[in-house]
């Protein structure tokens, strides 16, 4: 079959601020559909330069990814795709939890649920006349005008086992960080996550259970892509890269083993780096540059709503021990939480100045479909305009501030970190570039 998957574009208003870095979910898939015989393409709309779509009819099936604030974009594809009569089918996060609602729009016909490598062979085999739909498992769609949903789930047990992700398909020319402007890639060493924060969806996406990757094949991949594609800067995309420490160390022991000379960056729970220290000094040894660290408050109530299990103690220590290895930190704070009122809210941000990260992001508290925050909020939300929920909007009412003011206040976290006086006459390039920056993000993200 010829298969066409396809990368939704975020925001025009956001592009020139995001850093851009391969689709991996449609990558891998496009690995296991071509490692059976499908002839596949892949489409990165966020990587374009004339968002010119190929002709859909010359596809047998059409494979959308979107997260909640580009769903409406993927519809809007969708559309497009049934007007030349293609079937579509829609994965990602947003309608895996809420797949009646793409079903319905009349422009989707299948919604894949999950982890979308298994699903869509399988689905690909049924167009193809050799399975029947009833077989392909986490898979939605409608019947008769009712909506079926077959059993979930349907993980990579090994993912060791899949192909590596098909980035030969992609303009891997295009991909460069902030750090050096160096081509990059995106990578995973493990899925699933053991921990429930109350904000964030991955347990309920990939499972529960922490599916790591050997450290061997990491390095393997690694190897490949910087021999291939000329990559030097990698960034691992999975939420807990240091969950098992002795395994972060080989990983590192391996890259500086074969001296591959690249700049990498993970995610990170601060306190496994306040409790592996040595762990740390492996992997700054190693190239890793940046850390990304979910600090989001100092209020001990609001971290334990969220279910955090941390502590402001533990984020100020874990900060001291990466800026004693070089490592840039970037720490992740929401505001909105349902009983914060103004004077809290102002705390994180002058918490978060004084913890002084490399680089911050602070986002107003969202209700993701697939969250347990979603199910606890459902009759507060204030809209269900998707695109709004980039953590810039209010989205929920909350008890003791206006939406309005939160919005401003998100506005005041970004002036206040990254326009700090202190800040510019302490790195004058970076305080310029941010001077020019910060007034046109702002503007972007109140459109």
């Amino acid at each position: 079959m010829r298969i066409l998957l396809i990368n939704t574009p975020f925001h025009s208003a956001y592009k020139k601020f995001t850093q851009e870095f391969p689709p991996l979910g449609i990558a891998y898939i496009a690995g296991m559909l071509r490692k059976s015989g499908h002839d596949v393409h892949l489409l990165d709309l966020n990587a374009s330069d004339t968002g010119e779509y190929p002709g859909f009819r010359r596809f047998d099936l059409i494979g959308i990814s979107a997260d909640t604030p580009r769903h409406d974009k993927a519809l809007a594809l969708a559309a497009q795709a049934r007007e030349h009569q293609v079937p579509v089918a829609l994965g990602g996060p947003h309608v895996s939890f809420l797949p009646e609602e793409s079903l319905k729009s009349g422009y989707v016909d299948y919604v894949v649920r999950g982890e979308g490598e298994y699903p869509m062979l399988y689905l690909a085999e049924f167009l193809a006349g050799e399975r029947s739909l009833e077989d392909v498992p986490a898979v939605s769609y409608l019947l008769e005008g009712e909506a079926v949903h077959n059993p979930d789930q349907c993980i990579a047990k090994d993912i060791d086992s899949l192909p590596f992700p098909a980035r030969d398909l992609l303009p891997m020319d295009k991909y460069r960080t902030h750090l050096n402007k160096k081509r990059a890639t995106s990578m995973i060493s493990s899925r699933g996550c053991p921990f429930n924060c109350s904000f964030c969806a991955s347990s309920q996406l990939f499972g529960a259970r922490w599916r790591a990757r050997e450290p061997e094949a990491i390095f393997d991949e690694i190897e490949h892509v910087q021999q291939r594609y000329q990559v030097s800067n990698i960034l691992f995309v999975d939420d807990n890269f240091t969950l098992d420490p002795q395994r972060t160390v080989r990983i590192s022991e391996l890259i500086c083993k074969k001296d591959l000379n690249i700049q990498w960056l993970c995610f990170s729970r601060v306190n496994t780096i306040v409790e592996n220290e040595d762990m740390v000094q492996g992997m700054a040894e190693s190239g890793v540059r940046m850390m990304f660290l979910g600090v989001e408050s100092p209020d001990p109530r609001v971290l334990e709503s969220y279910n955090k299990k941390i502590t402001a103690e533990t984020s100020f220590r874990a900060l001291e021990i990466l800026k004693k290895y070089s490592i840039d930190a970037l720490a992740s704070f929401i505001i909105g939480n349902l009983n914060e009122d103004s004077r809290m809210i102002k705390n994180t941000i002058r918490f978060a100045n004084k913890l002084n990260p490399k680089t911050a992001q602070f986002s107003i508290l969202t209700p993701y479909p697939g969250t347990r925050l979603y199910n606890e909020v459902k009759d507060r939300i204030l809209t269900f305009d998707w695109s709004r929920y980039d953590g810039m909007h209010a989205t929920i009412k909350p008890d003791r501030v206006r939406a309005e003011e939160l919005e401003r206040l998100i506005k005041k976290a970004y002036v206040s970190f990254y326009l700090h006086p202190g800040k510019i006459l302490a790195h004058p390039v970076a305080g310029m570039r941010n001077l020019f920056m910060v007034p046109r993000l702002l503007k972007a993200q109140s459109s």
